[in-house]
Order: structure tokens, then sequence, then C-alpha cells
């Protein structure tokens, strides 16, 4: 607990000291951390982006570029029938002229047209289709015809308008025919009752009485009159019928046939910018969704104001990502990845008002967050610093320190440490660098290999920390992930300061608000946190605008 106490305090001096000077770097980039986001997820996935806007595109260029052209003629026809005509006295089209036009528009678009098109035309399979429109609050109907070579869209374009006419004229012609037929039914049946009142007025004349006479007469009278109307009515539908003209009227015929399939080059063009609207929307919503923190904004963000960004680690150049060749603080030429654990070095100093001996844990809410070569270089700055250093793994279940050191057979001495078994003042330790004071890596030679878990409590832990305090003024423990196992949160209570590496572009909002949490339910006050794999200038605490080249 007294680690506890400490911590709390010692955020304060640091944040005063190195603050304001990452302020200024950060705000001077821009006001807008969204945007800022943006830009950088954007320009981060920029080559992913332009190899998939070349790939669509030339896709789309191969399958285009065999294609068949396809050429379009039209020609225009007027619908006269009062129904399709039902304009209003208020200039608006009444909906059954709707409904009727959008009836004629379907039939002219139908299988049937297409095949009787195909058959009577002899143009077969070069007709593509046949396609219409209508100007809004007009009879009219503009019909579209697409074909493979020009002549038979210009010819496709006459001929659908004939057999549509010629359909629509015999329709008009069954029409009447259908009106004709209980007519002349009627005007036989007509003439029958006229040819019996005859009959039976013949009779009357010789026998019947002068009333009789009358009331026949009259009779006659009437049917003869009701057998001229049907008379009349025949035959104005016969001669309606005999002039018909489908009710429709051609506006204009065939036009040039014009050819609307659109160049492979173009549509490789338009594919290419759809591909790449889509990729970017995909990225920026990925990377939503993905939640992983970016930029140091996010970071302080989540972190608060109670947790201190202590220092950036640049990303390491290729040469630098693996193995030994990780340890920049020993190299020369990894200059700026150098200072930045100086740098890292320095500010812990300062957050812990100059305590020493000091106990630094070095932990991450999970792996692969870069906590290893952090602690590992941060041990060696503070060797180099002429104080006397050790480096402790503190992660049992996945120990990976005598590996980056190359430390040959050697093991991870923590257990050994735990158990009584390795006594830390007489054990040979690996030791790094030249000097009066090398870099103590506390791995020992391999025993029997241990199968079984360890489980760390904090009165076990505390005092092999307190002894190695008596040995070395400064004790780097490379602690395992705070949301992957339980002994980062035993560790965390066992040394004077906690510090969390959050990765950028790895490390999600989520796990560090957990972390966090997570730390502070369990009584550790964070002591801050170190961001790894930065890119940007403007997001380092240091180095900004400064060359660290070697000058001979």
């Amino acid at each position: 607990m007294v680690g506890v106490r400490l911590q709390v305090g010692l955020a304060n001096p640091l944040r005063d000291t190195l603050r304001p000077v990452a302020e200024s770097d950060i705000t001077s980039s821009s006001d807008d951390p969204a945007f800022r986001r943006l830009a950088l997820v954007l320009r981060r996935s920029a080559l992913g982006l332009v190899c998939f806007t070349v790939l669509v595109a030339g896709i789309a260029y191969g399958l285009s570029a065999g294609r068949t052209s396809i050429y379009r003629s039209e020609s225009i026809i007027e619908l006269t029938d009062p129904v399709a005509v039902g304009i209003t006295s208020t200039g608006q089209r009444r909906g059954d002229a709707r409904v009727e036009i959008e009836a004629q528009r379907r039939l002219l678009e139908g299988r049937a047209i297409l095949d009787l098109l195909r058959a009577s035309t002899g143009a077969g399979n070069d007709i593509v289709s046949i396609s219409t429109s209508n100007p809004e609050e007009t009879p009219v109907i503009v019909v579209v015809a697409a074909a493979t070579t020009p002549e038979s869209a210009v010819v496709a374009a006459d001929a659908v308008i004939d057999i549509y006419v010629e359909q629509r004229l015999q329709s008009e012609i069954d029409r009447f025919e259908s009106e004709l037929g209980p007519l002349r039914t009627q005007r036989i049946e007509q003439q029958e009752l006229v040819q019996s009142i005859v009959d039976e007025l013949a009779v009357a004349r010789v026998t019947g009485t002068a009333d009789e006479i009358s009331v026949l007469e009259n009779r006659g009278a009437n049917a003869l009159s009701r057998l001229n109307e049907y008379d009349i009515a025949i035959q104005e539908r016969e001669f309606f019928q005999e002039t018909v003209e489908g009710r429709v009227r051609v506006v204009e015929s065939a036009s040039t046939a014009v050819d609307t399939a659109t160049s492979a080059a173009t549509q490789a063009i338009q594919f290419g910018l759809l591909a790449l609207l889509l990729g970017v929307g995909g990225v920026v919503v990925t990377s939503r969704v993905r939640g992983r923190l970016l930029l140091l904004d996010e970071v302080r963000a989540v972190a608060g104001t109670g947790v201190p960004i202590l220092a950036t680690v640049p990303r390491f150049g290729a040469k630098h990502r693996r193995g030994t060749a990780s340890l920049v603080v020993a190299s020369t030429t990894a200059p700026r990845e150098a200072e930045s654990f100086r740098y890292t070095r320095s500010a812990i100093e300062v957050a812990a008002s100059g305590l020493s001996p000091l106990s630094v844990l070095i932990t991450s809410s999970k792996a692969n967050e870069g906590k290893t070569v952090t602690s590992s270089n941060l041990a060696l700055a503070s060797a180099l610093a002429a104080r006397s250093t050790a480096l402790l793994d503190g992660d049992l279940l996945n120990s990976s320190v005598q590996g980056l050191f190359d430390t040959g057979d050697r093991t991870n001495a923590f257990r050994g440490l735990l158990s009584g078994e390795i006594d830390p003042k007489t054990q040979s330790w690996h030791q790094v660098g030249e000097g009066p004071n090398p870099l103590d890596v506390l791995v020992a030679a391999k025993n029997e290999e241990v199968t079984q878990r360890v489980e760390l409590s904090v009165d076990t832990v505390a005092p092999v920390l307190r002894n190695l305090k008596k040995l070395w003024e400064v004790v780097v423990v490379d602690g395992p992930p705070i949301l992957a196992v339980s002994d980062a949160m035993i560790l965390a209570r066992s040394v004077d300061m906690t510090v969390l590496i959050v990765r950028i572009g790895r490390t999600t909002r989520r796990d560090l608000e957990t972390a966090i949490t997570q730390l502070r339910q369990g009584g550790v006050a964070v002591g801050g946190i170190i961001v790894t794999q930065t890119r940007e200038r403007g997001e380092s605490y240091y180095g900004h605008d400064y060359d660290y080249a070697v000058k001979s």
C-alpha cells in the first residue's frame, strides 16, 4: 500500500513538467481529432485502397472490353383514346389515365411483343430489348428499341410500333364486333316481331274491330321505330369498324440508331471510383467498429486527467523489429528510437520524484503491445545512465526476456526467486553492457521444467522485490498483460510504480478503459502510460525537428 500512496502523488510533477510540451506538439497539427483520425486512417490504408481500386477497375475493363456494342433507336406514339387522354379541367391527368398508359407501356415491353418482333423482322436475337418512357402529364409514349446492330435497332423501333398499332386496331375491331353481335341478334328478333304484328294486322282488318286495328297499328309503328334504331346502331358501328385507326397516333418514326454502350475505359474508371468510395467507407467503418486507438488525443481522452502520458516510442525501422536488434538503446543505428527510451527513463524518474531504489512494473492491457521491448530498452537506458539496474521477467506463463537478450540456455529466474532456491546476492546474472553498471538480466541456469502454475500473492512477491531493491537502484519488471492473467495485479500492488503500455493501432479504447479500471479497483494507481508504435512527428514528446544523425 506504500507504493499505491506514492504513485498518486508522483504523477503531478510529471504532468507539470512534461504536459505543456506535449500539448504544444499535438495541438499544432490540427484542432479536430476526428479529422486527424480520419486522415491518419486513410493515409495508412492508402496503399490497400489503391490496390483494391486498381483491381476492381482492371476487372471491369476486362469484362467490358470484349462486350458487344448496343445501339438504340426510338420512336414516339400518342394514345388518343378518351381514357388515356383523360385531362381534367385543372390540367391534371386523372388516375384512370395513368393506369391506362402504364398498362400500354407494360404491353409494349412485354415478352409477347418482343417475340413477335424478332419473328416478324428477321432480326432474331439482334434485338436485345424494348423499353418505354412516358413524359409526365401527357398521353405520349417513347418507345426505345435496343439491338446489337444499328440497322436492327431502327427496324425494331419501326416494327414494334407497327405491331402495336395493328394490335390496337384489331382490339378496336374486336370491340366493335363484340357490340355488333348482340345488336344483330336483337334486330333479327325485332324484325320477327314486326312481321308478326303485320300478320296480325292483316287478319284484324278483315275480322277485327276498329279498336283492335288501332292497337295493332300503334304496336307496329313502335316496333318499326325500334327496328330502325337497331339498324342505325348497327350501321354506325359497322362504319366505325371499317374506319377505326386503333386510337393511337405515330408522332415520330424510328430515329437514327445511337451506340450507347459505355467504353471499357469509362466503365473501368466508373467502377474504380465506386470501389474507392466503398473502400474508404469500409476502412472508416472498420476503424470505428474495431475501436483501436490511433492518436495521443484519443489515449489521453480514455486515460483521463489522472493518468499522464509519460512518453512515446516511435515505430521501429524494419531492421530493428526482431530479436536483439530491437534493443535500440545499445545501437548506434537507431538514434531517434534510442532517445525515446532515454526520455522515458527521465520521465519515470521525474514522476517518481527521484525515489531510489525504485521498482517499476511495465504492463499492458493485452499481449503484443510492446511490454518486453519497452521494459528491456528502459532497463538498458537506466544502466547506461550509471544506475545499477536489474531486469526481471515477471511473466511466468510467457517469458520472453531471455529470448530477446539471447541468453542461451538460461531461463526466467522469477520462479527460483519466489521459492528461495535462487539467492540474488550470490547468483551470477546475465550482464549486458560494459562499464561499472552493466544491466543485470535476472535469468538463471535452466533447471527441470516446472509444469505447474505458480500462484502469486503480494505476500510472496513483495519480499522478493524488496530484496532486489537492496541490490539494485532500479528494478524493471516486465509483467504479463492486465486483462490476461491475475499475476499482473499482484505485481502492480508489489512495485513502487505501474506503467501501462498502449500500442497505437492495436490497443482498443475498451481494453485501455478496462485495464485502468481493474487496476484502480485493485487499489493500484497507474503511474502513467507509454505509447508505442507512434508514426507521426507531432505525436512525439521528444525529438521534434531535431537531428539525431551520428556525425563523424
